[in-house]
């Protein structure tokens, strides 16, 4: 019992809060061209926190950089760009890593 409290706790205080206009920024490697960049644009500008002009996507830094328009689902937009081909290796939000993947 006490754990299952630590651990709500934590969770409430590590908790993420986002505002309308905030960015995330995705690490994404793979991306080499531009055809995979409009490719990646289109797939996550259909997600329902953003649009098309709301996705950033840089071949020579590797990253993906979304505004957000409402609440995000961050996990639906890693599982979009790996089911595309490309690995997410951390996010970053208000210049803090808030997901990272585990090695």
């Amino acid at each position: 019992m006490k754990k299952l409290l630590i651990l709500l706790l934590t969770s409430i205080l590590t908790a993420q809060t986002y505002t309308v206009g905030d960015t995330l920024t995705f690490k994404v490697s793979g991306l080499v061209c531009s055809f995979c960049a409009h490719g990646l644009n289109k797939g996550i500008g259909k997600l329902d926190y953003t649009d098309d002009k709301s996705v950033f996507v840089d071949i020579k830094k590797q990253t993906v950089k979304v505004v957000i328009l409402k609440e995000p689902n961050i996990e639906e937009t890693i599982k979009l760009i790996t089911d595309t081909g490309y690995d997410v290796s951390k996010i970053t939000h208000a210049n803090k890593v808030i997901w990272k993947k585990e090695k």
